[in-house]
């Protein structure tokens, strides 16, 4: 259960009115097998909790059903899909399309593969207070964990990318996926430049975000393909090294 005991903000809207009503964004690419499963998750996870819930699937024109699928799961939950029909395929501006469409202002943005757990959401909520703009669910913070089934070179690709990362916020797990955040804190979506998938990246180096992180139980898909591949691992350094660019002096005040 959300703690109800927080005090009036400085607007004078108590902050567990926010927590009540959320807005959870997912990217899709050829999950239709995840979509039905993940919709009952969430929606046992927050059955307690007292929280109005919208989740927003922003699908990139898989053409696997997903459609269909989510037309019959709209008939008893609060799902609804949207699909970009672009040239090209990009699970940020999925993302930065479904904050747009977003009803309320806080809002949660996951995977649809389940590799983020969906009971993790309530603790992500409770750590959203007004001295922090975003919290991540965070593998690498104490109590946070990965999957055992991980290869040795998954494990060092993501150090990786991670020990790259770093200087660019103060966190353990920059490159997660899995954050809870108001759409008020964010920077103006158009002035966003992402490339592939670490949108969380992006909003806290753009936006100069007040973060702090929740341990997560990271683990594995069971169902479908991973999307990652060689050219998303290029695309993870082409990110890197646009906003690395973005932090010099002359370019502190540009987007």
């Amino acid at each position: 259960m959300l703690d109800t005991s927080h005090p009036r903000t400085d607007d004078g809207i108590e902050r567990t009115d926010r927590q009540r009503v959320l807005s959870i964004v997912v990217p899709t690419f050829r999950e239709a097998a995840n979509i039905p499963v993940l919709a009952e998750r969430i929606h046992e996870a927050l059955s307690d909790s007292g929280i109005e819930w919208e989740l927003i699937l922003v699908d990139d024109d898989s053409n696997d059903g997903s459609e269909e699928i989510v037309a019959d799961v709209s008939q008893r939950l609060p799902v609804r899909m949207v699909t970009r029909r672009q040239r090209h395929r990009d699970l940020s501006l999925s993302v930065i399309e479904g904050i747009r469409l977003c009803r309320f202002d806080t809002l949660v943005v996951m995977d649809a593969d389940l590799s983020h757990q969906p009971e993790h959401i309530v603790d992500l909520l409770e750590a959203l207070h007004d001295d922090c703009d975003m919290v991540l669910g965070s593998r690498y913070a104490p109590g946070g964990c990965v999957d055992r089934s991980w290869s040795l070179y998954r494990v060092m690709n993501s150090r990786l990318a991670t020990w790259l990362a770093r200087p660019l916020v103060d966190c353990a797990d920059p490159m997660t996926g899995f954050f809870a955040t108001r759409r008020s804190a964010l920077p103006d979506l158009s002035t966003l430049r992402p490339v592939g998938y670490k949108i969380a990246l992006e909003l806290m180096v753009r936006g100069r975000l007040r973060v702090r992180e929740v341990p997560i139980d990271f683990r594995d898909r069971n169902v479908g393909v991973s999307k990652m591949n060689w050219r998303q691992q290029i695309n993870a350094v082409r990110h890197l090294f646009r906003l690395y660019a973005s932090t010099l002096p002359r370019n502190r005040e540009r987007p």
